[in-house]
Parts: C-alpha cells; structure tokens; sequence
C-alpha cells in the first residue's frame, strides 16, 4: 500500500505540473479582448500567444536533454520556476515589453511534458508506463479548461494581471509538488564529450520557421522578411541535421528517427496536428459565423466556448483509455482506435444536420476524445522504443513536431476555408462548400494517419535501439 500511495502521489504531482503547462497556454486566449483593449494593437498582443508556442517549441527537445543529462526533476523544477518568474514578471508589467518579456519566460514550460514522460519511464517502469503517461497526459484537458474558464472568470473578477498571478501560483505549487513527492533523478552524465555547439543551433533554426508559418499570414508569404526567417530556419536545421549525424554524442540526435517505431510515431503526430487538432480553428469560426451565411451557427463567443467545454471535460478520460489500450492491445492498435473515433467524429459532418448546439458539442466530444487518445498514445509508444537515457530529448523532439505541423494545418485550415466565400456588405465568410471540402481534407489526412499507424508491429520490443 505504501508503493501504491507513493505511486499515486508521483502521478499527481506530475499531473499537477502538466495542468499548470496547459493553464499557460490556454489562459491567455481569456484575456485576450482586455489585452487589446489595454494596448490596442491586435497584431501586437497576438504575440502573447504566438512567442510563447514559438519559444516553448524551439526548446522542448533541448530542456528534454538537459534533463536526461542532469536529472529529469531537477531541470523540471528549474523550468516551473522559470514560469513562476516569467508568470510574476508578466503580472507586475505596466508596459507591453515587460509583458511580453515575461511572456516569452513562460514559454519554457512548452518543456514540460517531455520531462514527465521520462519521469514516469524512469520511477514506474515500460509496463505500467502507458496508462501513466495517458493520466498525466488527461492533465492537459483539464488545464485548457482551466485557463479557458477560470482564466475568462479571474479576468471578468479582477484583471488580465491576475491571471499571471494565478499561473505564478500553480507552477510554484507544481514545483513544491515535484520536490516532494518525485524522487530525485538519475543522473546519466555522458561518457563522451557532448556536442553542445551545434545542438543549441537547432533551437534557433526551428523558432524561425516557427515565425514563418505564424506570422506569414499577417506579414505576406512572399515578403521579404518571411521569406528570410524561412531560408534562415531551414539552412540553421540543415545545418544542425547533418552536425548531429556527424557528431559521436549529438545534443539532440536525429539519427533516433532511423528507429521505424520513432520515426513512425512522429509522422503520425504530424498528420495529427495537421488534421484533427486544427479542432479548434475549424469550430470556432463555425459557430460565430452568422446563420445568414448558411454555414454559420450564429453562437455567441460565450456560447461557443460553452460547446467546447464538454469534449474537454470527457477527453480526460481518453488519456488512460489510450494508455490502457497500448499498454494491452500495443500501440499500433490504440493510434488506429483513436484515429477511427476521430475520423468519425469529423465525417459525422455529412450524416446529421450540425445546426443545434447539442449536435455540435455531440460531435466535439467524440473528435476530442479520438484526439486526446492520439495525443497520449504517440508519445508512449516513442518512449518506450527510445534508449532510457535519451526519453525526454527524443519526446521533446514530438513536441517540436507537433508545433511545427500546427502551424502548417493552421494555414492549410484557413486556406481551404478562404477558397469559396459568401459575403453580405464589408462581412465575408466561409461558405457551405467551403466548409465540406476542409472536412473532407481532414478526414482524409485523418485516414492517412490511421493507414501509417499500420506499419507499427503489433506490440513494441522491449527497446529498439536506433
């Protein structure tokens, strides 16, 4: 009883720090409308958002090895704090940089997932390791909810400052948590010098195609800025690339994705990201277009964040679902469960009138629930064919994947709905048409990730070795 209890507190402090990861991310979307009526630059409080998803995926995989280098909690407690600065930071500010400054601090918790991944790897072992990670992992709906509702409520209450407050809290009780019930880490120091030169290029070269994908919208695809934050990206990863194959001890070793089980597991997650969890943008368009457009459900915000709500309360349950079903049935046939509940979900579309909000929140949930199943089997499946020293760098390497391919579905979304509009005065919106042929592109890109999970074996070897 005494290991159990140990057990569940380990889970819960990390799950309390991957809350406080999502609360971050999510809360901000609250306070957005006081933000710019504060600044009054919409463009320039977008950078909120945008910084901080750049930040925290040009350094997940690089704090991930950090990690497996000096100690998985010591550099998770160093990240939380981190935050908490960053978090204090930006609730004291009287001015945008400062803001923003603080902000980007915060970024650094995008790291923490990777490191709790290698947590539960390293203190519960391959066996039990997937239905933890799917517990820890159902944090991330609860934290969105979190900073969706209790963040719309702190700002309604008091002010866009007391939200940072809030966040500052949480991540020094994740860190309190952590110290106290995680067991310190194993130390793996690495026999050979590591190549830290050309590994720290990699941050860089990624946050700058980062920029291109979420600024070139606003900035113009072909302007010349863009067009040098890309090349500049592309030539620091290319570089970066061939340094690490090159190097005896990379930092961060691409050769890991020789491994088919990794290489495998990234694919899917980035036809994931480019597909069904463009979730979002897809349904919050939809339900605030006007009914005039055809399409439009005419919901207001506060409705329409009310219809999301549910698929994130359910979608915690899917996290150990698709833990339990990797766990027993191997990862190949949970990534094709939850690949099948999701496309479901999105061709649900053409079978029932979407035109009434239990409909509409019918279908979120089960989407949702596909999703989340996805998103907490891919990285189990990488951990555990990833060498044990190496956990939390290559599962930060998912991380980087999935922001990047969000970015691209993000832009590919738009796009699709921006084909064929209807219009009423200076009003412009997608049309019906528009509408069908984006879900027909998801559902398919959804397909194509249930056909690559295919190719995984049946169940995983105990370590594949790349």
């Amino acid at each position: 009883m005494g290991d159990r209890r140990k057990l569940t507190l380990l889970i819960g402090a990390l799950w309390i720090a991957e809350v406080t990861g999502s609360f971050e991310t999510a809360m901000i979307l609250a306070a957005l409308k006081r933000l710019i009526q504060d600044f009054g630059n919409p463009a320039m409080v977008g950078w909120l958002i945008t910084g901080y998803l750049i930040v925290g995926a040009a350094i997940a995989a690089i704090v991930g090895r950090l990690g497996d280098l000096f100690g998985r909690r010591r550099v998770l407690v160093a990240v939380l704090a981190i935050g908490a600065i960053g978090s204090l930071i930006s609730a004291l500010s009287t001015n945008f940089p400062v803001l923003l400054a603080g902000r980007l601090m915060q970024g650094v918790t995008g790291a923490i997932l990777p490191l709790c991944i290698g947590l539960v790897h390293e203190n519960l072992g391959k066996d039990r390791a997937p239905m933890a990670i799917g517990l820890m992992i159902s944090g991330a709906s609860i934290g969105t909810a979190a900073g969706l509702v209790v963040g719309g409520m702190i700002v309604d209450s008091f002010s866009w400052h007391g939200i940072f407050f809030t966040s500052a809290g949480l991540c020094v009780a994740a860190a309190l948590a952590a110290l106290a019930f995680v067991p310190p880490s194993i130390r793996r120091p690495s026999a050979q010098a590591v190549d830290w030169f050309s590994g720290l290029a990699f941050a860089p070269g990624v946050a700058l195609i980062l920029v291109y994908f979420s600024m070139g919208k606003d900035w113009g695809w072909a302007n010349g800025w863009s067009l040098a934050a890309l090349v500049s990206g592309l030539l620091l990863t290319l570089w970066w690339w061939r340094q690490s194959l090159a190097s005896p001890n990379p930092l961060i070793a691409v050769r890991s994705f020789s491994n088919r089980t990794i290489a495998i597991g990234g694919a899917v997650t980035a036809l994931v990201s480019m597909s069904t969890l463009q979730i979002t943008v897809f349904f919050s368009l939809l339900m605030q277009a006007p009914v005039w457009t055809v399409a439009g459900l005419g919901f207001s915000a506060t409705l329409a964040g009310l219809a999301k709500l549910p698929s994130n309360l359910s979608s915690t349950f899917a996290g150990p679902l698709g833990g339990w079903l990797a766990g027993r049935g191997g990862g190949r046939f949970a990534l094709i469960v939850g690949g099948l509940l999701t496309t479901t979900g999105w061709l649900l579309w053409f079978v029932v009138d979407v035109n009434s909000f239990p409909v509409v929140v019918a279908q979120l949930i089960l989407i949702s629930f596909g999703a989340t199943m996805l998103f907490s089997v891919a990285p189990t499946i990488i951990a555990q064919a990833s060498p044990p020293e190496r956990i939390s760098e290559i599962s930060g390497m998912l991380t980087v994947i999935r922001q990047l391919f969000l970015g691209i579905g993000a832009q590919m979304v738009t796009t699709l709905l921006a084909i064929d509009t209807v219009r009423r005065g200076d009003e412009v919106y997608p049309s019906p048409f528009a509408y069908d042929l984006t879900v027909i592109v998801i559902a398919a890109i959804c397909v194509a990730a249930i056909a690559t999970s295919f190719a995984l074996p049946r169940q995983l070897p105990a370590q594949e070795n790349p």
